[in-house]
């Protein structure tokens, strides 16, 4: 009969979540403050990502070490460590991030130190740290109870001397679903950071009638009713003739080389409603009392401006959609 196994519960420490807390209120406020779905979706799948590859735990049984992540188990073979023991300052000391996380979930990932060289850790509490020697690795653990881990790492060890395999296992099954589930979020961030680049919808659907103008915008949308428009005012924008209307700043919405959309301002100092692909003549839509400008790119901007005029001046309502792009 196999030996039962002994789990160990890790927890944070002061360092670990001062970090954590900062990095993740200020990619929420970042999100908050651009106001896009994908800023917030890219910020949500980058902490997920760190989250995943953290230590969450560590399981000791008859013939390893299990250090257990959402992303996939690091198993460590019991009959290939020489050393184990509660590890020092000076183990510590001299850190230095080859390629890990330093604070955010924990430390983790490849680390250099003056006493202990290269190694990987899987910390998330300094001040709990267990250094573990195999033949090739060194590797540093932080369960909240290391010297029971230690002594768990010491009875199996003794009981099952002949047992052999490589420094790092394969894993089974339920560890092969959670290496899945990392490459599926780490996909899934790509997709979402490539989708915010790539994004190229040209200029936006609109529908028009008697009453009002909706663009309809995957990320800003709105309605204007007629009788907000300064409908005699509506005229054509070229940004290379007229400096003064060319964005400056996104206040509040989305950007990419090929499209934009959402609140701008503009070098004439004012705050406006952008919707544009790569055009440079624009359809812009003042208002007739307060409320900002709208600036608009459509296929065919002098039909354009005539089909809103006809209809806001006394032509029967019926919708009207962008037949080039509908």
């Amino acid at each position: 009969m196999p030996l039962p196994t002994t789990k160990f519960s890790v927890s944070y420490d002061r360092t670990t979540k001062i970090v954590s807390t900062v990095v993740c209120g200020g990619l929420l406020l970042i999100a908050a403050a651009v106001q896009s779905p994908v800023a917030a979706g890219i910020a949500a799948l980058s902490l997920l990502l760190f989250y995943a590859w953290s230590p969450q735990g560590y399981v000791v049984s008859s013939d390893s070490i299990a250090i257990r992540r959402l992303v996939g188990t690091v198993r460590v073979p019991l009959d290939r460590v020489q050393e184990a023991r509660l590890a020092t300052n000076e183990d510590l000391s001299g850190c230095i991030r080859l390629w890990a996380s330093g604070g955010l979930f924990g430390d983790y990932g490849v680390m250099r130190t003056n006493r202990l060289g290269t190694c990987r850790w899987y910390v998330t509490n300094r001040s709990k740290t267990v250094v573990v020697r195999t033949e090739d690795r060194t590797v540093v653990l932080s369960p909240d109870e290391p010297e029971a881990l230690l002594q768990a790492i010491h009875a199996p060890a003794a009981a099952a001397p002949g047992a052999s395999g490589p420094l790092f296992e394969s894993a089974g099954a339920p560890d092969r679903i959670g290496g899945v589930v990392g490459a599926v979020v780490g996909i899934l961030a790509l997709a979402i950071a490539a989708f915010a680049m790539l994004y190229a919808p040209g200029p936006p659907r609109y529908t028009l009638t008697g009453s009002m103008l909706t663009i309809h915008d995957r990320f800003y949308p709105v309605t204007l009713s007629a009788n907000t428009v300064d409908v005699a005012g509506i005229r054509i924008v070229d940004l290379r003739t007229q400096p003064e209307w060319r964005p400056t700043l996104k206040t509040n919405g989305f950007s990419n080389p090929r499209y934009h959309s959402g609140w701008y301002r503009v070098a004439g100092g004012q705050t406006i409603r952008l919707y544009r692909a790569t055009g440079t003549r624009l359809v812009l839509l003042p208002p007739k009392t307060g409320g900002p400008p709208v600036l608009m790119e459509v296929p065919e901007p002098e039909r354009f401006i005539k089909q809103v005029r006809r209809e806001w001046t006394g032509g029967s309502p019926h919708t009207l959609p962008n037949d080039a792009h509908g």
